[in-house]
């Protein structure tokens, strides 16, 4: 089942059950904490997600995204594109304690508190926070009157460190807030309470 829509949160237990998936856009203007990082906010993301039910068993997700980032060159200072093409696989769990008790390992698949109204938006922007460089820069690139030694390129401070915290941080909640009379579980990533450890935690 193939669904083309404006997405913003999902049935990532409904989705794998039924084998369904999701692909449309989303503006970069759309994104904040990712169009914070660029040099303009124009533009937008293709995403691709397709649900299933992965070889243990578990409900699952594999996500593709792809566009063109602009970023600013930490050297020059004037505009570049990064041509983003991202894949990553997600499974999902119902509870906190479950989230908790998954080991830590090398796996490529990346463990997630599910629910019926997952933030897939939130998720996608997440992705393409941690693909973006720290030090953005053009293949062949020096500023004007800069000395191009290798010291003084490893002196100079990089206008993107920012970056290094944000491709370890990731928001608490994927839930969209809904009214008051409408209770819904909070979804996370694996940080302290949720995101694996071995991808940093807050």
């Amino acid at each position: 089942m193939l669904v083309v829509q404006a997405m913003n949160t999902v049935d990532v237990f409904q989705m794998a059950r039924l084998g369904s998936s999701l692909e449309g856009q989303i503006a970069i203007a759309d994104m904040p904490r990712l169009a914070s990082a660029l040099a303009h906010s124009r533009g937008a993301l293709r995403y691709r997600c397709v649900g299933h039910i992965d070889e243990h068993g578990r409900p699952a997700l594999q996500l593709q995204i792809e566009g063109v980032l602009p970023l600013r060159c930490d050297r020059c200072g004037e505009e570049l594109e990064l041509a983003l093409q991202a894949q990553k696989r997600f499974f999902f769990v119902r509870t906190e304690p479950e989230l908790a008790g998954i080991p830590i390992d090398d796996s490529p698949e990346e463990a997630l508190l599910g629910n019926s109204r997952f933030d897939l938006e939130g998720l996608i922007e997440d992705e393409a926070i941690l693909h973006l460089p720290i030090s953005p820069r053009h293949e062949s690139c020096v500023a004007a009157g800069e000395p191009t030694s290798t010291a003084a390129q490893t002196d100079r401070p990089h206008a993107f460190a920012p970056l290094a915290a944000l491709r370890e941080r990731l928001r608490p909640s994927r839930v969209v807030p809904q009214r008051p009379a409408v209770g819904v579980p909070s979804s996370t990533r694996r940080t302290e309470g949720g995101r694996k450890p071995r991808r940093g935690s807050h």
